[in-house]
């Protein structure tokens, strides 16, 4: 069975391999009535992931929605523009698309996991070709709270995408892509010690474009900023950086 397997994890902000991988043995997949979506070999994967965290003594991972939604949209995008990278073509990371698709998750670290294996592949198959992996094992023993599994067949091959979050809290109300002048975030954090005590608005790259204290997000005197939105939150002495959503901010 062939199979290329990559791995990505990193706490707080996770940064994205941009180099693409052509999958030169597959090429450029046309969609057909083959490529599906096994929704039943995702829930396997996920089944199997909690099993081996029960065997370290781990909680389960939550499914999360959001996450699945884009491990599947990866997957798919792999698959029909041959290519595998935790960026697609156009430079948008993994965590860049749950940030822009999840209105409401506040995000304390993330990872991800890529393979690529011969379709008709057990979901046992697969998450010992991705465990067979030292930084796909990490994933599984780090500290993270969510999972969203996507898979997708084309062209004689299964297209793998596994992402884990470990989500600290989320918005009150999901927030809307424009924010107006002196937008309140009202944040719902899961850790009672934890304390809201600043935000900030980030580009793609990580360069700091907007920052102010409390919760009250203000205008940019007349531009439009867009970017990420990051919450700083105090636990005792310490700071911590909640990863938001993207957001543009007039």
């Amino acid at each position: 069975m062939s199979l290329l397997v990559l791995a990505l994890a990193a706490p707080g902000l996770a940064t994205a391999e941009t180099k693409l991988i052509p999958v030169s043995f597959a090429g450029p997949a046309e969609v057909s009535d083959s490529a599906s979506l096994p929704r039943e070999l995702d829930a396997a994967l996920l089944d199997i992931a909690n099993t081996t965290r029960a065997q370290s003594g781990l909680a389960p991972l939550n499914f999360d929605t959001g996450l699945a939604a884009v491990a599947e949209a990866h997957a798919r995008d792999m698959a029909t523009s041959g290519y595998v990278g935790y960026a697609d073509p156009s430079g948008a990371s993994l965590f860049d698309k749950v940030r822009i698709s999840d209105r409401s998750a506040l995000i304390g670290s993330f990872g991800s996991s890529l393979a690529v294996l011969d379709a008709g592949a057990t979901a046992a198959e697969i998450h010992g070709a991705i465990q067979s992996d030292a930084g796909n094992a990490e994933n599984l023993r780090r500290g993270f709270t969510h999972a969203g599994m996507g898979t997708y067949e084309s062209g004689g091959k299964v297209f793998v995408v596994q992402l884990y979050a470990r989500i600290d809290g989320e918005l009150a109300q999901p927030l809307p892509t424009r924010l107006t002048d002196a937008t309140l975030i009202q944040p719902a954090l899961f850790n009672d010690d934890m304390t809201t005590i600043g935000w900030s608005l980030s580009d793609e790259q990580g360069a700091l474009l907007a920052r102010g204290s409390g919760r009250r997000i203000h205008g940019a005197q007349g531009r439009t900023l867009e970017g990420f939105l990051d919450l700083d939150v105090a636990v005792g002495p310490d700071v911590y950086t909640l990863r938001g959503p993207y957001v543009q901010l007039n």
